[in-house]
């Protein structure tokens, strides 16, 4: 790209010798100047000698062991600097627009959200974006930060706690819902104000599929308390595991919000005397160099929650 300053009626300063000063002058080195522009440094020599021509001034005083800039000098790298940072700029900015009008975007998800509504996200994003190809993974978690961590996602939603995840991950907590006991209307348990963790122990439990977020919480809370869960059923939908508790083929644990979806007729009552809470995180890779359709998502999935949360707070 051929940018150019004015020097002289009949000499022009490139972009190239601009990153060449400041090369030269970070390094103190003609050769490792060089190196980090692929030039010679013959070349880099030239570049200097003709720029120091064309401004009639010395910009680098050279000595034996190194190379150290001038009192005029200082301030071409000054404008030099500057003048870089606009260009750098500016293609950031082509390269957002172009990015945002053809790019991809791959997201990972852990089913469900709660009250945080990812496909009304979803939605919005691909109607402000409508050039960006949108790819939607659900699998586990365990499955979706190992694509996280790949590369091959560009973020995803973790039923996690932001703590936890080491400095190869940077995570927002966007929703903290909780987990419920679903009954079938009929059962004794409908009775109690709250169900005990030792109470579920003893019932027949219909499980959220093996290896999930959801029934790994379950399971390790219940551990703790010295406790094993009695799976009587296991389920790759959230609705089945919802129907078949309807049916009193056992009782289900899982998020409010699932459980209130429609369908046929259960009770709820919420663990206690300690609850049990499902959070939904925004994880994504810190090392990542985001795509601007990526950027462009995190950015707006961080406002719906507050949004979402906002909403929470004016209807309580």
């Amino acid at each position: 790209m051929d940018f150019w300053l004015p020097c002289s009626d009949d000499d022009a300063m490139e972009l190239r010798h601009l990153r060449t000063i400041v090369a030269v002058a970070q390094h103190r080195s003609l050769t490792k100047a060089g190196e980090e522009l692929y030039l010679s440094q013959s070349a880099v020599s030239q570049q200097i000698r003709r720029l120091e021509q064309e401004l009639g001034i010395e910009v680098f005083r050279r000595t034996s062991r190194s190379v150290e800039l001038t009192a005029e000098g200082r301030v071409i790298l000054g404008y030099a600097e500057r003048v870089l940072a606009e260009v750098d700029d500016m293609h950031s900015e082509l390269e957002e627009i172009s990015g945002l009008l053809s790019g991809q975007l791959r997201i990972g998800g852990v089913y469900p959200t709660g009250p945080y509504d990812l496909f009304g996200l979803l939605a919005d994003f691909r109607a402000a974006h409508p050039g960006v190809a949108i790819h939607m993974v659900e699998s586990t978690q365990d499955d979706v930060l190992a694509a996280l961590g790949a590369d091959e996602l560009d973020c995803a939603f973790g039923a996690l706690d932001p703590d936890t995840l080491g400095d190869e991950f940077a995570a927002t907590l966007l929703w903290e819902e909780e987990i419920v006991v679903a009954l079938p209307v009929d059962h004794p348990l409908c009775a109690r104000q709250r169900i005990t963790f030792e109470e579920l122990a003893a019932e027949d439990l219909i499980a959220y599929r093996d290896n999930s977020a959801l029934r790994r919480r379950l399971e390790r809370t219940m551990a703790e308390r010295g406790l094993e869960p009695r799976n009587a059923f296991v389920c790759t939908e959230m609705a089945a595991v919802r129907g078949l508790a309807s049916k009193g083929l056992g009782v289900a644990v899982i998020p409010r919000s699932a459980a209130e979806q429609p369908g046929p007729p259960i009770e709820l009552r919420p663990t206690g005397p300690e609850r049990l809470t499902w959070p939904i995180a925004l994880v994504w890779r810190v090392a990542r160099r985001q795509a601007p359709a990526g950027k462009a998502f995190i950015a707006v999935a961080l406002k719906y929650a507050k949004d979402t949360e906002r909403a929470g707070l004016r209807a309580a």
